[in-house]
C-alpha cells in the first residue's frame, strides 16, 4: 500500500501511485507509464500503449484517478473563485476610496486570472490541411468577432424573414 501524502493509504503500489500522478500531470496514459515504471526510451511505442491501457482498466488505478480529479477539480475551482473575490472585494473598496489607480490593477488582475490577457494562436487551415492564415487573437477578440457574427447573422435573419 502507497502513502498518499495526505496520512491514508491507497490499495496502489507505489508505482501505480506513481502512474495515476503522472497520468495527471501529462494526461498521456504511454508517458505516464514510461515514467512510473523507468521504460527504457527504446521500448516498443504499441508494448508501452497496451501496458497503459491495461493499467487505466484497472479498477484501482480506475478508482484511485477518480478521486485524485475529483479533489484537482475542487481545488482549482476553490482557488479561482476565492481569488475573484478576494480581488472584487480589492476593487469594491478601491472604488469607493476614489482610488482609480487600484480599481485599475484589481481589474486586470481579474483578467489575468482567467486568461483574457494571453495572445492564442489560431490558424486557418486550407485545403489538404495546411494552414492558409494565422494570427495572434486575445480572448477579448474572440469574444468581439463572435458577437459581431451573431449580430451580422440576426441582421441577415432580420432581412430574409420580411420583418422592419
Amino acid at each position: 500500500m502507497a502513502d498518499r501524502g495526505d496520512g491514508a493509504t491507497s490499495d496502489l503500489t507505489r508505482k501505480q501511485e506513481a502512474f495515476v500522478v503522472a497520468y495527471l500531470e501529462t494526461g498521456n496514459a504511454a508517458e505516464a507509464y514510461r515514467r512510473a515504471y523507468d521504460v527504457d526510451e527504446s521500448a516498443r511505442d504499441s508494448w508501452l500503449y497496451v501496458e497503459a491501457c491495461q493499467m487505466l482498466d484497472n479498477p484501482k488505478i480506475a478508482r484511485r484517478l477518480a478521486e485524485v480529479q475529483e479533489q484537482a477539480v475542487q481545488l482549482a475551482i476553490y482557488t479561482r473563485q476565492s481569488a475573484m473575490e478576494e480581488l472584487e472585494a480589492a476593487r469594491s473598496l478601491a472604488m469607493g476610496e476614489a482610488q482609480a489607480a487600484a480599481a485599475v490593477s484589481a481589474i486586470n488582475a481579474k483578467i489575468k486570472l482567467f486568461g483574457m490577457d494571453r495572445p492564442k494562436r489560431l490558424e486557418i487551415s486550407g485545403p489538404g490541411g495546411k494552414p492558409i492564415e494565422s494570427e495572434e487573437v486575445t480572448a477579448r477578440d474572440r469574444i468581439t468577432r463572435r458577437l459581431a457574427s451573431l449580430a451580422a447573422a440576426g441582421s441577415a435573419k432580420g432581412d430574409t424573414d420580411g420583418s422592419e
